[in-house]
């Protein structure tokens, strides 16, 4: 049997847990059930990123996967490709990405957007500003995640060299 005199302690114990539930399920609940749809091409390779001092040749354009020849410009060369370039589409159902060619690369209709048509986007792991109580978790730089509808999954990516500088999102197949 309830005490009648604790019972205004027990209300003022119980609103914020009620809250706090209340708060964590108009949040998390939108997104349950949902899960990407969007399958993404990417490359891997030495040198993909271009720090500024020209391009890589990869690009979208107009929904395909297109190479054209770095671009000089007199204070800014190109840095010479150090080795090869490896094309893979990663399949947001099994979570796990596939070597594909070039020529194949080429074959797929691609939306370089940040997000997908289904609300979604890549992104690379943090340096653990808040991962832990009070930002005492370690940072997951080499680690990239597909994030979305209130969710984040860690992504199963193939890589060449170091995941932070060796991946390069071209875009999501249509």
């Amino acid at each position: 049997m309830i005490n009648k005199q604790k019972l205004p302690l027990y209300i003022a114990l119980a609103v914020p847990v009620l809250m706090i539930i209340l708060v964590a399920a108009f949040i998390y609940m939108p997104g349950a059930g949902k899960h990407p749809k969007y399958n993404f091409l990417y490359m891997t390779g030495n040198s993909v990123y271009d720090y500024g001092y020209g391009s890589t040749g990869y690009q979208v354009s107009g929904g395909r996967l297109i190479y054209t020849p770095p671009a000089q410009t007199s204070a800014y060369p190109p840095v010479p490709q150090t080795g090869p370039v490896n094309f893979y589409l990663y399949d947001v159902a099994k979570g796990q990405a596939t070597e594909v060619t070039l020529a194949q690369a080429q074959m797929y209709t691609l939306d370089p957007t940040n997000s997908s048509p289904d609300g979604y986007f890549v992104q690379q792991g943090n340096s653990g500003g808040g991962d832990f109580l009070f930002g005492g978790g370690g940072g997951d730089y080499n680690s990239w995640y597909i994030k979305g509808n209130n969710r984040a999954v860690k992504l199963n990516l193939k890589l060449t060299g170091s995941a932070y500088s060796n991946f390069k999102f071209l875009g999501w197949e249509e």
